[in-house]
């Protein structure tokens, strides 16, 4: 585990370096999420609450997924699908190391620079001028910080699936763009899956993108108690295990036929 923890903290560091992105990238959170603010504050005119929010917990929300955004690589992240249509990836199969705890850990180090770097910066900017709630206790900070963990883990085993795909494929941007889509809208980044009409928010719960966005910020603002908390983490390790499976099974099959491009 020495190596795959020296892998994050390489990848942590490269992130390091662009510092001037990550600076407009808060900017760019930062205003997005000022929209937001304004939409929701005209969405509650005239009512005190939707979908069980009041107005201070939708502008929470939306403070909230912004400084998650990044961390849970809801816009997509194709390093992996990338690095296997260029070949590069055969160095990496090479290596004396698991590939797929390998390519974990470099996503575990984005994510977690990412937390840092992008979230906290965007979560202050919000602080300062929106007022957002804070955290229900030292149990809704901790449930947080929890989830928001266990949502980066979601998001690489289920991410790693789709991006082993571009060993079939020559252009794997169209897989990605889908499976960006997919995350954006049923992990509650574009709309709280409180606003969702139950049916349909029955579905999004069960699915494994809940836990990217939705989870955390809904911990984080004290309306779930412990046995609701418990049993959506269960949910959130039943699709781990299960991503894992396929994950490796679908790595296993594309390996067996892998061809390089040149040789």
């Amino acid at each position: 585990m020495t190596v795959y923890l020296a892998v994050a903290v390489k990848s942590f560091q490269k992130h390091l370096t662009y510092r001037a992105a990550n600076v407009a990238g808060v900017i760019t959170n930062s205003f997005f999420g000022a929209l937001y603010v304004a939409i929701y504050s005209a969405v509650f005119q005239g009512r005190v609450s939707v979908g069980g929010l009041d107005v201070r917990d939708a502008v929470t929300y939306v403070i909230l997924t912004q400084s998650l955004l990044m961390a849970m690589s809801a816009f997509g992240n194709r390093e992996l699908s990338d690095a296997i249509i260029k070949g590069e990836i055969a160095a990496d199969l090479s290596r004396p190391v698991d590939f797929y705890l390998y390519w974990a850990a470099i996503d575990l180090g984005r994510a977690v620079y990412y937390l840092i770097f992008r979230g906290i910066p965007t979560f202050a900017i919000g602080l300062i001028l929106f007022h957002p709630r804070l955290p229900a206790g030292l149990t809704g900070a901790g449930g947080f910080v929890l989830c928001a963990l266990s949502g980066m883990v979601v998001s690489f085993v289920f991410r790693f699936i789709p991006n082993c795909l571009a060993f079939w494929a020559t252009d794997a941007r169209g897989i990605n763009y889908m499976v960006n889509t997919l995350i954006l809208f049923f992990a509650g980044f574009i709309v709280p899956l409180n606003f969702f009409p139950s049916g349909l928010q029955a579905v999004a719960l069960m699915l494994p993108f809940s836990g990217l966005a939705n989870l955390p910020v809904n911990v984080y603002l004290g309306k779930l108690s412990a046995a609701e908390l418990a049993r959506a983490l269960a949910v959130q390790a039943a699709w781990v295990v299960l991503l894992v499976i396929v994950g490796r099974w679908v790595l296993d099959r594309v390996v067996a036929r892998l061809t390089v491009h040149g040789g």
